[in-house]
């Protein structure tokens, strides 16, 4: 696990380093680069495999390929048996090491014959070819910018701001749709100029030609005629082969690794099958709330996840947190996206505890967005039924919604694209509307519901559930969840790891129909009965509490003098992209006396506070020497 940066087509023996310098959290344990006259690459390094010879960046037999990666390859052993059966020298167990010779061998094929988590960089010094890479699902980050005849890149923005010369002006688009996704989706940044490299992707750039991007895999929801055949119980079969087949290559490591143990069956799961195949006792982390913080739902976590641990004979960690400063937490958070990001951030601090006792974790990110658990996945079916509900009054068709028809209706609309553009946090109107004059003609060319009615329009699967879960999973699984995986575990040197986004597994549980996730109601139908073969029925049906910082309610209660002073007029006025008038009835509508609470508004109004806190701290020239 590391943190690289580099450029194609030029050298830059002062840049480079200072890139380097803005990522030392994501490689703490040492940095280095290597540079000719075309080419500069480098790296931070966590060390995990190969701790002694594992430094990156890492060459060929000729010295003519170099590599540098961020993340790990879940292949590298049969990968190494593979090269060298094919003649070539390899002088570490470092997985970066096969990179070079792969791509000898394959050139811009190199990603279709590795899997794990990575964003990979390789310059071709024979014919000045500089290529990247990211995963297929997403999980670790790739920032690139043009300049000129050369091309930068960086595991994170910050190291993009060190580029001599790069002139931040924020990209319109990205903010428009930041206010409806609550992060900026790929390939945007918020930056003009820079782009991130979408997941499943590869880039290729030669200099004085516009860099290729090209797919070399995406999620297929298509419904498997093999899968389609099977019953309950051989479905439950497979998956169980293939999740022990996930966790046993991500138990691949030189140090310690620990498991994120919530006491839900993801992370339960996930420890039983490494419990089993462990030949070491595994050390678990339950993560709750402090003092007088704690739910009756945190208090069901504790008690499950001492369940799993004694059952499984782990070495079981309990650490309370105690949510510091809501401004200043959100600051230090900013910090680690260099973007605004008004999604989950809890994970900050679940990453600062386990980080102490080591340096990778598991953890169960992905089971909801492939089984199936959120307000979207659970309106699938009944909104794909409500008309014939409309038409027949059978109010068996929106089973589970019989008593809440009144939300459907609401949300109803002839297609699915359109009903959950509805979920979105702020509507295109509502924008229009929140805009100062002097921009909102500039904001009219951008349409979030039509940037998701695109990516509706060319999804594989047929089923409604599904083609929401695969909408989702190419949007903003990898844009706010795995971001928020990444960036907040490796602003504490924590490299996490989870079974769920296996290869296998997704391409797997991705064709299974929509029945098998989400069934009379029951989330995540398929894994659960698969968790009911390790952990009794009391748990696996209990309802889920996720691990989520109290903002609304400090919002709602607390705050409300921090809210007015961030988006008072003066502040505002910095960027002039807000109508005052328009967010001060947005403020006053939310601490309306006697109103119930409305938590769209709430976030509504978190959007425009992260986006203030994160304007002042990159874009006003005596904050920039902070941010970069």
């Amino acid at each position: 696990m590391c943190g690289i940066a580099g450029v194609f087509g030029r050298a830059h023996p002062q840049t480079v380093p200072a890139m380097l310098g803005t990522l030392v959290h994501r490689g703490p344990d040492d940095g280095f680069w290597v540079g000719h006259q075309d080419f500069s690459l480098g790296a931070r390094r966590l060390s995990i495999q190969d701790v002694e010879g594992g430094r990156q960046p890492m060459c060929n037999e000729g010295g003519d390929v170099w590599a540098v990666q961020n993340g790990e390859l879940y292949t590298y052993p049969d990968l190494r048996q593979t090269l060298l059966a094919r003649g070539h020298a390899l002088r570490t167990h470092c997985d970066t090491e096969v990179l070079p010779h792969l791509y000898e061998d394959f050139g811009d094929g190199l990603a279709e014959r590795i899997d794990g988590m990575f964003a990979v960089a390789v310059w071709d010094d024979r014919n000045k070819v500089g290529f990247l890479a990211r995963d297929r699902t997403g999980k670790k980050p790739l920032y690139y910018c043009v300049r000129g005849d050369a091309l930068y890149f960086a595991s994170e923005v910050k190291g993009l701001l060190r580029i001599p010369g790069f002139e931040r002006r924020i990209n319109l688009e990205a903010l428009h749709h930041y206010l409806s996704y609550k992060h900026v989706p790929h390939p945007l940044s918020i930056f003009q100029g820079v782009s991130i490299l979408p997941p499943g992707h590869t880039l290729t750039f030669r200099p004085t030609e516009a860099p290729v991007v090209r797919r070399y895999w995406r999620p297929d929801f298509t419904p498997d005629p093999e899968t389609a055949r099977m019953d309950e119980e051989e479905a439950v079969n497979r998956l169980l082969d293939l999740l022990r087949l996930g966790v046993k290559r991500r138990l691949i490591s030189d140090v310690p690794i620990g498991f994120f143990l919530s006491g839900g069956i993801d992370s339960s799961l996930s420890t039983a099958l490494a419990a089993e195949l462990s030949s070491e006792r595994i050390k678990t982390f339950c993560l709750t709330y402090g003092g007088d913080s704690t739910t009756e739902g945190k208090e069901l976590d504790r008690k499950w996840s001492r369940w799993v641990a004694g059952a499984y004979d782990t070495e079981h960690h309990e650490e309370a947190i105690t949510f510091s400063s809501f401004p200043e937490s959100l600051r230090a958070i900013l910090t680690h996206f260099d973007e605004p990001f008004a999604g989950v951030v809890s994970t900050y601090f679940l990453a600062r505890r386990v980080a102490q006792h080591v340096k990778v974790a598991l953890s169960g990110d992905g089971a909801d967005e492939l089984f199936g658990s959120y307000l979207s996945h659970r309106l699938a079916f009944p909104m794909s039924r409500y008309e014939a509900y409309r038409k027949t009054g059978d109010s068996s068709l929106i089973h589970p919604y019989e008593q809440q028809p009144e939300l459907l209706g609401r949300l109803w609309e002839g297609e699915d694209w359109a009903w959950r553009a509805k979920l979105l946090v702020f509507g295109e109107e509502q924008k229009h509307s929140l805009y100062h004059p002097d921009v909102r003609g500039a904001m009219r060319s951008f349409n979030t519901s039509e940037h998701l009615r695109a990516v509706f329009s060319s999804l594989t699967a047929q089923d409604p559930l599904n083609r929401i879960l695969e909408a989702e999973f190419r949007t903003i699984f990898p844009d706010q969840v795995l971001t928020f995986v990444d960036r907040l575990s490796m602003a504490h040197s924590l490299e996490v790891r989870t079974a769920y986004l296996d290869t296998d597994v997704v391409e797997y549980v991705s064709r299974l129909p929509g029945h098998f996730k989400i069934k009379d109601g029951v989330t995540k139908y398929i894994l659960k009965r698969a968790a009911l073969r390790y952990f009794p029925e009391e748990m696996v049906s209990r309802p889920k509490e996720g691990f989520l910082m109290p903002v609304t309610q400090w919002i709602l209660q607390d705050l409300q003098p921090y809210v007015r002073e961030t988006l008072s007029q003066e502040r505002l006025r910095q960027h002039g992209l807000f109508d005052y008038a328009q967010v001060v009835s947005l403020i006053d509508q939310l601490y309306q006396a006697g109103a119930a609470p409305d938590y769209t508004h709430v976030n509504r109004v978190l959007a425009l506070i992260v986006f203030q806190e994160w304007y002042e701290m990159y874009m006003v020239p005596s904050a920039e020497s902070v941010a970069a």
